[in-house]
């Protein structure tokens, strides 16, 4: 079979971050506890500066979806905070990818519920046998998914808060029935308004099961109610609102970002993306330790937000330099779609590297419109996609790299389906930055011809099913809405492979090797060829009978996409091929 592929190859032709630089980042201890037969992490932070047989202020800190206790405490510089109140950051950690904050059944997670709550108690029980906690100053911090766990604990009593903040995070439904006998509890929110993942005025899921999550106005006027706020203190711009003098004495506190996304804002000029003038780390100190002086600040953003999640390992050490992994998403997904589809994050723990999973503009990345004005995509629809992603994952990298040591000779990019379009794109034009580049279920957009014929050889690997339906094996081809012949969108797989062959100044032969079948995935097999003496490696990955599918992860079900196969995961396969390739030098 394989004599008839490298033949068809050989004849194919188709050529505060200020802060962050004065501050020194410091790891965290990361501790394992055994709870209910499940071995879980949290990690700890402890200031120098702890005051020596004096209980300590607490700030319990949440990480998102499919995110981590390494990259919540990079990421949020909540460090300085503890540093500047001598307290404690506890940063517990998830099983999978979500909390059990009340809503798997409401949403339909798949994942098995873990008592999230019972653990979080546990870690805290266990912090208290080396570290004196006062219990009236511990203060719950929830960041994205993490905000639903934050309200869980909270309002269920399992954790007494001496204050909820909630970054890039509403309520949801289900989390507003929890808390409809809430004690009350000053509340801060730090939204972006033009957060697509908890949107401004709120949202219904239809799909696979029907569940709603609050606007921002409906969650402030709840918890106004439930801390016997009437009247508004002070406005300010993003319909922010401060709700001062309560009843309770509890103050409720909106912060509304013009032009934010779903982030964690900094204030700080070292950061290229997502600039805003917001500095999350310093509204959470003044709202929970100085409530009596807490205004709302002016900051906004300035441009389009770029929206991603970062999985940061157990043993990551920010005195070392670490690989790091972008993931890129295929048409109408987003990160955590991606982070589902491929559980990429299980191989990083493994082998510690980073994983960063962005969001496309409009859930879509630019991989050729931007080469021809008048390109259609797969589904006929003209481009609405004016921004450079080339230039935008290279400054991500860097961005990163202001709160993460990322070893930048091995910086690596792979995707699936559209985001495997970006990743041809990306090997074509970031070679310079990137040291590999893997793509799954993707084909060469013809107007990447040129570009990709004068770029450098470069590692890639590519793995895509002879049945997938969706980006086909033989060329995507389109009607043509003008009349005549039909318009060809896509090389075929074939001629693909057969143009970075040359590309990569390889030879036609090679080695070929055909993986045993495990019995798991009936109707597919996997054959590997790799073609000797490169410039630079290049690998294939042909899945027979394959559909649209990430292989190694049945995710995707079979009536939309297609056989899966089982034989390989292709997560462990792509860093193994990304372990072996290195820069010669760090990008400038």
């Amino acid at each position: 079979m394989f004599r008839t592929l490298l033949a068809a190859l050989a004849v194919l032709s188709f050529a505060s971050i200020a802060h962050a630089q004065t501050t020194p980042r410091a790891g965290l201890q990361m501790q394992t506890l055994a709870h209910e037969g499940v071995r879980r992490q949290f990690g700890l932070y402890a200031p120098p500066n702890l005051a020596p047989g004096q209980p300590a202020s607490l700030l319990l800190v949440l990480h998102g979806r499919f995110s981590s206790a390494q990259a919540m405490h990079g990421l949020s510089h909540l460090q300085r905070v503890a540093d500047a109140r001598g307290a404690l950051l506890v940063y517990p950690e998830t099983v999978g990818g979500f909390w059990n904050d009340g809503g798997h059944a409401a949403l339909g997670r798949r994942e098995t519920q873990q008592d999230d709550a019972g653990f979080i108690q546990a870690a805290l029980a266990e912090l208290g046998r080396t570290h004196m906690i006062d219990a009236a100053s511990i203060h719950i911090v929830g960041f994205d998914a993490g905000g639903g766990m934050a309200l869980q604990l909270a309002c269920s009593g399992q954790v007494q808060a001496a204050s909820i903040t909630l970054v890039s995070a509403l309520m949801w439904e289900y989390s507003a029935q929890a808390c409809a006998s809430t004690r009350a509890t000053p509340l801060l929110i730090v939204h972006g308004r033009e957060d697509e993942t908890f949107p401004v005025r709120g949202e219904v899921i239809t799909e696979p099961v029907r569940a709603r999550r609050f606007g921002a106005d409906e969650t402030i006027s709840f918890w106004a109610r439930a801390n016997g706020c009437a009247n508004v203190s002070a406005t300010g711009r993003g319909d922010s609102v401060l709700y001062a003098n309560c009843g309770s004495g509890a103050q409720v506190a909106y912060v509304g970002v013009p032009r934010g996304g779903h982030l964690w804002f900094h204030a700080d000029d070292a950061y290229q993306l997502n600039r805003n003038a917001i500095d999350t780390a310093a509204l959470i100190e003044r709202f929970a330790f100085d409530r009596v002086n807490f205004a709302l600040p002016a900051g906004g953003g300035r441009d389009r937000p770029r929206d991603y999640i970062v999985y940061t390992p157990p043993n990551y050490d920010p005195a070392r330099p670490t690989p790091l992994v972008v993931m890129l998403h295929g048409r109408g997904g987003n990160g955590a779609g991606m982070a589902s589809i491929s559980q990429m994050n299980r191989v990083a723990r493994e082998h510690n590297f980073i994983v960063v999973y962005p969001n496309g503009v409009n859930n879509e990345w630019n991989a050729h419109f931007d080469l021809a004005g008048t390109s259609v995509s797969l589904t006929g629809q003209r481009s609405r996609l004016p921004q450079n992603d080339v230039q935008t994952l290279k400054t991500l990298t860097e961005d990163l790299g202001v709160d993460f040591n990322i070893d930048r000779r091995r910086m690596y990019v792979a995707g699936f389906s559209n985001g495997g379009f970006m990743t041809l794109r990306m090997t074509c034009s970031a070679s310079d930055t990137f040291a590999g580049f893997a793509e799954v279920a993707a084909a060469l957009y013809v107007e990447m011809n040129d570009v990709c014929r004068r770029s450098a050889p470069a590692p890639l690997l590519i793995m895509h099913g002879t049945g997938d339906d969706a980006v086909r094996y033989e060329g995507v081809t389109i009607p043509n809405p003008q009349g005549g012949e039909p318009l060809r969108i896509t090389l075929g797989v074939m001629e693909t492979v057969s143009f970075f062959v040359r590309r990569n100044n390889c030879s036609f032969a090679g080695q070929q090797t055909q993986y045993a079948e495990s019995g798991r995935s009936p109707g597919t097999h996997v054959v590997r060829f790799e073609p000797r003496d490169c410039a630079a490696p290049l690998s294939f990955y042909l899945i027979n009978g394959g559909g649209h599918t990430w292989p190694g992860e049945a995710q995707l079900p079979v009536e939309s996409f297609g056989p899966t196969n089982m034989d390989i995961r292709a997560s462990e396969v792509i860093w193994d091929f990304f372990s072996h390739q290195t820069l010669p030098e760090a990008p400038r």
